[in-house]
């Protein structure tokens, strides 16, 4: 699988932020071949202070399914939207992943 990851910078927000990044984040719902949408709200780091406030990755089967999506007509919409409400204030990456699950018990 592939992820698109969008994080978006701690700071002063424009007031209405809040309706322009749900909006965003519903167009995201809108991308052909989406496979799995997270949310992260950031909440701290080891020090207390983090560079980012929230962490959105947007999950496809490939690399071809992710470039699809992001030439597509929702991709454009999804895409200068975010450029709109965030601009520099968003850091967009594409990455290849590789999970694994682990049983609470087997850790440790």
């Amino acid at each position: 699988m592939v992820k698109l990851i969008v994080l978006f910078r701690a700071g002063k927000r424009k007031p209405d932020y809040e309706e322009r990044y749900n909006n965003f984040l519903m167009s995201l719902e809108r991308l052909p071949g989406i496979r799995k949408k997270v949310v992260n709200n950031v909440y701290s780091g080891p020090n207390g202070l983090v560079p980012f406030r929230e962490v959105i990755e947007v999950f496809f089967d490939d690399r071809t399914a992710l470039e699809h999506a992001l030439i597509s007509a929702p991709g454009i919409q999804a895409g200068e939207a975010l450029v709109a409400f965030a601009g520099p204030d968003a850091v967009t990456l594409f990455a290849e992943t590789m999970e694994e699950g682990f049983d609470s018990d087997s850790v440790g």
